[in-house]
C-alpha cells in the first residue's frame, strides 16, 4: 500500500506528536507500505531538518515555511493559525498529488487543521481519507468551530482518537461512530524498561527525584514545578525540555538550587533519566480550549520503565489512569506537593505502584496499536 502521510509536525520537531510519528512511519515502512510524508521543517525549532528523505520504503519532503515561533504566538488566534498551519500544506500536497496521484491508495492526515485543508484534495484525486486525532476535544454547541470538525469528520473515511472521552465527544457532534477506532500511543518496550543503579550511573546520589519531560509552556504546568522547587529543597527536580519558557526555566536553575534542567533530550536517551527519578510529574493545567491533551507519549515511556506518575487529570488520562500507578490531583499546587511529600515519607507504598508500572504499559501500550492504526488504512 502507499501511503500518503499529512502532518504539520515531524521529527526532528520535538513532541510526543512527532515522536508517535517517528514510530508509525518506521512501523509502515516495516511492514513494506510506502509511506511519502509531507510536513513543514520543524517550526518552533531551531534544527528544522532536512529537505527531503528518502529509503525504499519511506519518503520525506519537509516544506520551508516561515517560522518566527507564530505556532505558539498564534495559539490564542485559531482562525490565523488554522490558516498559518493549513495553507501550505494544501498547496504543497495539492502538487504533489497532481503528479503522483496515481502512486497514491490513501491519505493519512494528523491533527484537525491539516484534516480540514486535507479534505478538498482527498475528493479531488479521490483517495481513502482517514484523520489521525491527537487531542481530546471540548466543543461549543452550535459553534462554527464544532461545524467544522463534525463536517470533517464525518467526510472522512475513519478517524482515530485516543480515548474513549474523545470518541464520545466526536459521536455527540455527529459523527458517526462506525467511523471511530481508539487507539493508544506505543513505545518500543525492549527500550523503554527498568534498568538496574541507573542513579549510579548518572551520578544523581540518593536524592528523592522528580522528573518533567515535555514542551516548556504554561498548559504543561511549568510555573508548578518551579513553585514546587522552590518549597520543596530536599527534592531533585529535573526539567527535560525545550519551548518558549526555556528562559524562565534557565534562570530559575540557576537560583534554585534542587532544580536540574537538562533542556532538550534524544527521546532515545530518555530511558535512563525515567530509570533514575522516583516519579515523573505531568501537572497540566486545566484550562477552558477547544482541545485538551491526549495522552502523554511521556507517560508510556516512563511506565514502561517502571516510573510512577502524578499527574492532574488533564485530557485523556483520566480514560487510562489507576490508582495502581501513581496519583492523580487536581490542577492544584497544594494538592501535588501533598502527594510528592506522600511518596517521598512512604517509599514502599512508591515500590509497589513501581511494580505495577511496567505491567500496566506492557498490556494498554504495546504494538497492537500500530496493527490498529495499520487496519485502519485499509478499505
Amino acid at each position: 500500500m502507499n501511503i500518503l502521510l499529512i502532518s504539520p509536525y515531524f521529527e526532528p520537531a520535538v513532541g510526543g506528536v512527532e515522536t508517535h510519528l517517528s514510530d508509525l512511519v518506521k512501523y509502515l515502512a516495516s511492514k513494506k507500505h510506502i509511506v511519502f510524508v509531507r510536513a513543514y521543517k520543524a517550526l518552533g525549532s531551531k534544527f528544522r531538518g532536512k529537505t527531503n528523505e528518502d529509503s525504499q520504503y519511506l519518503k520525506i519532503h519537509r516544506m520551508w515555511w516561515p517560522d518566527f515561533n507564530l505556532v505558539f504566538k498564534l495559539e490564542r488566534f485559531a482562525f490565523l493559525r488554522t490558516i498559518y498551519i493549513g495553507f501550505g500544506l494544501f498547496i504543497d500536497c495539492f502538487l504533489f498529488l497532481l503528479n503522483h496521484s496515481k502512486e497514491i491508495d490513501v491519505v493519512q492526515v494528523h491533527g484537525f487543521i491539516a484534516a480540514l485543508w486535507s479534505l478538498p484534495l482527498a475528493k479531488i484525486f479521490k483517495k481513502r481519507y482517514v484523520v489521525n486525532t491527537h487531542v481530546g476535544f471540548k466543543f461549543e454547541e452550535a459553534s462554527l468551530m464544532t461545524k467544522m470538525v463534525s463536517y470533517v469528520l464525518e467526510s472522512s473515511d475513519a478517524v482515530l482518537v485516543l480515548t474513549k472521552n474523545a470518541k464520545d465527544a466526536l459521536v455527540e457532534i455527529g459523527v458517526n461512530p462506525s467511523k471511530i477506532i481508539i487507539y493508544h500511543y506505543w513505545v518500543d518496550q525492549d527500550i523503554f524498561k527498568p534498568q538496574m543503579s541507573a542513579k549510579k550511573k548518572l551520578g544523581w546520589g540518593d536524592r528523592f527525584t522528580v522528573l518533567f519531560v515535555g514542551r516548556l509552556v504554561e498548559v504543561k504546568g511549568i510555573r508548578t514545578i518551579l513553585k514546587l522547587a522552590s518549597k520543596l529543597s530536599n527534592i531533585t527536580f529535573v526539567i527535560v525540555g525545550s519551548g518558549p519558557l526555556t528562559d524562565l526555566v534557565k534562570t530559575a536553575s540557576e537560583k534554585i538550587k534542587n532544580i536540574r534542567f537538562l533542556g532538550k533530550v534524544n527521546n532515545k536517551d530518555l530511558p535512563i533519566y525515567y530509570c533514575a527519578s522516583d516519579v515523573l510529574l505531568i501537572p497540566s493545567r486545566i484550562i477552558k480550549q477547544e482541545y485538551e491533551e491526549g495522552i502523554p507519549r511521556v507517560m508510556i515511556e516512563a511506565l514502561s520503565c517502571g516510573l510512577p506518575v502524578i499527574t492532574t487529570p488533564s485530557g485523556g488520562i483520566p480514560d487510562v489512569f489507576n490508582e495502581k500507578i501513581g496519583s492523580m490531583e487536581d490542577d492544584n499546587y497544594i494538592e501535588i506537593k501533598k502527594s510528592i511529600q506522600k511518596f517521598v515519607l512512604d517509599r514502599k507504598l512508591l515500590k509497589r505502584k513501581s511494580e505495577s508500572c511496567r505491567e500496566f504499559a506492557l498490556a494498554n501500550f504495546g504494538i497492537k496499536n500500530a496493527q490498529i492504526i495499520e487496519q485502519s488504512l485499509f478499505s
